[in-house]
């Protein structure tokens, strides 16, 4: 909820104040960084103008992504390569979900298609940008229209005004969907502690695996109806090995031109949980009932990948107890057993806010919890 009047020191106490990235801070028509602590002390009419001058400076701006440098995008990759992937797990076998190395890096490439992802009612983020009404409360969220208990008591919060923070605030207020997003170094250390060669990844969706396989100088083979162009062109960047090719995971056409990998890596959707686009090549537009989904998307995809899997390969996904009614894993699960493999492992994230739920995790399987699965090909 907005309020209609700042939070500040005419009428609150004792604000929140988030500094965070003022370096990267916009400044306003003097010069002045807009940190929180300048918007704290701008109270009544002087706060609203300055509502108005962000308001305005981003409608003059543009959408407030403008990606990495190429020094930017080596350098953060290098970190990646560096990066003990065994570092993700914990005493108890748990995978630690919490690692954001890389992700910057191959959102630099697939933003455009990132930021206009949409789940349920919610709708993307680049479509609440667009939007006057929705774009202005998002910026009084930042800049003091709001309240916070995160120290258990009611206090007014401001943070820093950035690039990064309107789009935070979009998601964070809950009017734009906040897509979800595969950790690079999880699926390193799977790639490395099952000492994979060659990957084939049915749904290459942001690229992440692509990022992984790279990190570890591996062969990676991807499909994907959405954004195959743009991680062909992450991997051209980097010098990967492999491809990307444009089609879908149910169709036995898209794999043609894909070779015998020793892995199948990938975190399918999630039938309806998100939509990626209206495009008709998306599963959930070509199989709007849940058990057409499973039985022809999903059964398809698992037969086409065993048609490239050698024998005793991993078949490794990610999923999701139940969405919404469903229940999701069971279901698909089920399918993969049929098909002829069987499980060999399972793994569970232990504390994050989950790439797809927002709710935090302990160590136990709980109803909404992912789970990365791991077959083998009997």
């Amino acid at each position: 909820m907005i309020n209609e009047v700042p939070y500040d020191s005419t009428n609150s106490v004792n604000p929140w104040l988030m500094e965070r990235n003022n370096n990267l801070a916009i400044s306003d028509e003097q010069g002045n960084k807009l940190t929180a602590a300048y918007i704290w002390s701008k109270c009544g009419q002087d706060r609203e103008d300055l509502v108005r001058y962000v308001f305005n400076y981003y409608r003059k701006r543009g959408f407030p992504y403008s990606g990495l440098s190429d020094s930017d995008l080596l350098k953060k990759f290098n970190k990646l390569k560096e990066k003990n992937p065994d570092d993700v797990v914990n005493e108890e076998g748990h995978i630690k979900n919490t690692s954001s190395l890389g992700n910057d890096i191959y959102k630099n490439f697939v933003w455009e298609k990132y930021f206009l992802v949409t789940g349920g009612a919610t709708i993307s983020v680049i479509e609440v940008f667009n939007d006057d009404e929705l774009l202005l409360n998002v910026i009084k969220n930042r800049m003091g229209y709001c309240i916070t208990k995160e120290d258990g008591e009611e206090r007014p919060y401001i943070f820093s005004i950035t690039d990064g923070m309107i789009l935070q605030g979009i998601r964070s207020t809950g009017y734009g969907y906040n897509a979800s997003l595969f950790k690079p170094v999880v699926a390193k250390y799977l790639y490395k502690h099952y000492a994979v060669e060659k990957v084939l990844d049915f749904s290459a969706g942001w690229g992440a695996r692509a990022l992984a396989c790279m990190s570890l100088d591996l062969e990676y083979y991807g499909i994907d109806p959405l954004t195959f162009n743009e991680i062909n062109n992450m991997m051209k960047f980097f010098g990967g090995k492999g491809r990307v090719v444009e089609g879908c995971s149910e169709d036995s056409s898209s794999y043609k031109d894909i070779p015998v990998v020793d892995c199948v890596m990938s975190c399918p959707p999630y039938f309806n949980l998100e939509i990626y686009s209206g495009e008709e090549s998306q599963s959930i537009n070509r199989y709007k009932e849940y058990q057409d989904w499973l039985n022809i998307y999903w059964s398809n995809t698992v037969i086409n990948c065993l048609s490239r899997l050698k024998e005793d390969g991993y078949f490794i996904v990610v999923l999701k107890d139940q969405v919404k009614k469903y229940n999701l894993a069971e279901d698909m699960i089920s399918i993969c057993e049929k098909s002829g493999l069987k499980i060999k492992e399972q793994i569970y994230y232990k504390t994050l806010n989950s790439h797809l739920s927002g709710k935090k995790k302990s160590n136990k399987k709980q109803k909404n919890s992912e789970v990365v699965f791991i077959f083998c090909k009997k």
